[in-house]
């Protein structure tokens, strides 16, 4: 494990002024909430921050359903102008997301394996590349994708338990994670702790920053991020591909089944 740095879930960024909780003698801001049937969003428009929870039990991994709904559920938010920032949380204790569903990878057809793939990568473009302040609240473990989706977000905060980790541990699987995911990675906690990691698959704990929400921010975040979302743009059919094939593998299928295996071991 590494650690980076742990921020409680009971503290919150100084800069969250408005969003803060409000004196017991005030009435609670007025909030309005949205849900499909794996993601709930609720938007305060006072404050203009919206909490968005993930409720896929058992452990909201990230299914072909669950992503669309995610891509869904932010493209509603970022054309409501009320909607200054986002927050990922989940809905289920001890977990925060247990990264990409297994099955979908799985025994399944090339054309399910793109179809699965281009959602994964629609979910990384919308969130990396968008222009409101998004946070990871870590509730939980998050693992692989779970992991994918905090790096992607501003700024993360993470419970501060020693039960809980994070972290890509996809080469535990004999996978190895896309370019994109390297990047993203190695923007957030540079090439060495990134290069170290995605060899060995460790998983450590969060990384922290503080947040600040002006018009130069969102300028200077498309400028820094532009680059690594243009080269996904430019090769996202041959990532596709590369996905294909790769996860079509022989040795790759086996070890997925062999990991459900274990899964289902565990869970009897």
């Amino acid at each position: 494990c590494v650690p980076l740095g742990v921020l409680p879930l009971g503290q919150r960024p100084p800069t969250w002024g408005r969003a803060a909780r409000q004196p017991s003698s005030l009435p609670l801001a007025p909030a309005r909430a949205f849900s499909n049937n794996k993601i709930l969003v609720e938007l305060d428009e006072s404050s203009g921050v919206a909490m968005m929870k993930f409720k896929s039990p058992p452990v909201n991994s990230l299914s072909l359903d669950v992503l669309t709904e995610f891509c869904i559920s932010l493209e509603k938010l970022e054309n409501n102008r009320a909607c200054r920032g986002v927050i990922f949380t989940s809905a289920i204790p001890k977990i925060f997301s247990s990264g990409l569903d297994i099955t979908e990878m799985c025994g399944k057809s090339a054309e399910h394996y793109a179809e699965f793939w281009r959602a994964v990568q629609e979910m990384w473009l919308r969130l990396y590349g968008c222009n409101m302040v998004t946070i990871a609240a870590i509730n939980g473990s998050s693992p692989a994708g779970g992991c994918l989706i905090a790096l992607s977000c501003d700024y993360r905060i993470m419970v501060d338990n020693p039960k809980f980790s994070i972290g890509l541990n996809e080469a535990q699987l004999g996978i190895v994670a896309p370019f994109w995911f390297k990047d993203t990675f190695v923007n957030v906690v540079g090439q060495r702790i990134a290069e170290r990691s995605l060899q060995l698959g460790p998983r450590m704990f969060p990384i922290l920053t503080l947040l600040s929400t002006d018009h130069a921010r969102q300028i200077t975040k498309s400028m820094m991020r532009k680059a690594v979302l243009d080269r996904l743009i430019s090769h996202r059919e041959e990532d596709i591909k590369h996905f294909i094939n790769f996860t079509s593998k022989e040795s790759i299928q086996k070890s997925l089944r062999m990991y459900m295996e274990m899964l289902r071991k565990k869970k009897s």
